[in-house]
């Protein structure tokens, strides 16, 4: 039975702790006796602190798959006592968190929700203060599939992994993360805030831009910017400066906020950045020179907003922008009229230019070395090939299951008894 006392574990325990380790033993074989254990031991969390120096041993006497559930109550209780400025205490930490998240059942750890996410944040802030978060990205990945009711499902681990992603600089393992399609928001099931949204947006778009996919770093920015709120905070102030950005390098123009925005969100965005308003508007007239000008302007301003970086990478996108409309104007130029209109150096470097984007097939062109000429070609694609077919059926299935979401989510708000509630409230409203 539940309360029948396992075998006793040796070494320097109190008998105390003892009997709590062999009762998380004997009570983690069923789902009935795993709730009497969840009630006993949120009554034993004083005892713990008590006996703090020997949560060590019980914690190796558990095995993670077994014994989650009272793992998630020693090492929250003890990641609240490991001083981060002891590297040997942090490490022993460390170890037993990575054991325990790597192993550990998830029907456990959704039992205890709110104690496993304070565990997780515990063990992440313990590889940061010990310089590797490296070592904190497959245990927090395994968390967030344990907590994860499905796999459409957001968590506050979600925002902590790419957390350590980037300052790892480890972006291709955000991906599997990145790659699902996070649609349901269950806050009883896994405590999500709407701060863990935006800073899950906000990372997202850091490790698209890491990786250079500026469009979807500009969308992953937007649904941060456009949160349903009338409150600004410091993360949708960033995200749009970042999303300012991208645009400029992906669109050649800043992004539309869209008109669910609230006019007070609008107001305060646009009151608060006008460097990059500034340099926006410089890229919209093609004025190279200036925007040069403002990135020395403005580069202490850059550089404290950490988008030094992205604001260098829109003069050469600018470049482009200008090369693509003179195909769209030109059959041939010379190397040294390219340079001229797009503000490059010399014939050499309008050449280097021109030859990487035909590379990269943002334009269509041959160079004559001998005459110094580039002539522009019409685009080969017909969207008659096999790719363009494979293009098309893959972007109407994406639009059919889209679709397909929009009614489920349509279906589940009409018999949900809170949203008619608040729907029949203002039908009155606008009655009286």
């Amino acid at each position: 039975g539940c309360l029948a006392q396992a075998d006793r574990p040796s070494g320097a325990m109190s008998t105390a702790l003892i009997d709590v380790v062999n009762m998380i033993k004997s009570c983690s074989d069923s789902e009935p006796n795993l709730k009497k254990l969840l009630t006993h031991l949120q009554g034993q969390e004083d005892l713990l602190v008590q006996h703090m120096p020997q949560l060590d041993e019980a914690a190796q006497a558990l095995a993670p798959a077994q014994h989650t559930l009272g793992l998630v109550f020693i090492l929250n209780c003890k990641g609240t006592a490991v001083p981060l400025s002891n590297p040997a205490a942090v490490q022993v930490f460390i170890g037993q968190c990575r054991r325990m998240l790597l192993g550990c059942d998830p029907e456990q750890v959704q039992m205890v929700a709110k104690l496993f996410v304070s565990v997780c944040t515990k063990f992440s802030a313990a590889c940061l203060a010990a310089k590797a978060p490296l070592h904190a990205i497959r245990p927090l990945h395994h968390a967030v599939c344990a907590l994860q009711p499905s796999l459409s499902h957001f968590t506050p681990l979600h925002a902590e992994l790419l957390k350590v992603c980037l300052l790892s600089k480890c972006y291709s393992a955000a991906q599997p993360i990145l790659d699902q399609e996070l649609l349901h928001v269950d806050r009883d099931a896994t405590l999500v805030t709407p701060r863990d949204l935006l800073l899950f947006h906000y990372y997202s778009g850091m490790i698209h831009t890491g990786l250079k996919r500026y469009q979807a770093a500009l969308d992953a920015f937007t649904l941060a910017v456009t949160a349903p709120t009338h409150v600004l905070n410091a993360i949708m102030m960033e995200s749009y400066k970042k999303a300012l950005l991208c645009a400029l390098i992906e669109r050649g123009e800043p992004p539309q906020l869209p008109k669910y925005v609230s006019p007070t969100i609008a107001r305060a965005i646009k009151n608060t950045i006008a460097p990059y308003t500034e340099f926006s508007d410089a890229f919209g007239k093609s004025e190279l020179t200036i925007m040069r000008e403002l990135l020395t302007k403005h580069q202490q301003v850059f550089e404290a907003d950490h988008n030094l970086g992205l604001a260098k990478q829109c003069v050469p996108a600018l470049m482009r922008r200008t090369i693509r409309r003179l195909t769209e104007t030109y059959l041939t130029l010379s190397l040294s009229q390219i340079a001229e209109l797009v503000g490059l150096e010399n014939a050499d470097a309008a050449e280097r230019r021109v030859r990487e984007m035909i590379i990269s097939s943002e334009i269509h062109a041959t160079i004559d070395q001998q005459k110094g000429v580039v002539h522009f070609l019409e685009r080969p694609e017909n969207y008659d090939s096999h790719e363009a077919v494979k293009l098309m059926e893959g972007a109407l299935g994406g639009a059919i299951s889209l679709a397909a979401k929009l009614q489920d989510l349509h279906s589940t708000l009409a018999t949900d008894r809170h949203y008619l509630s608040r729907v029949s409230s203002q039908d009155r409203c606008h009655i009286q």
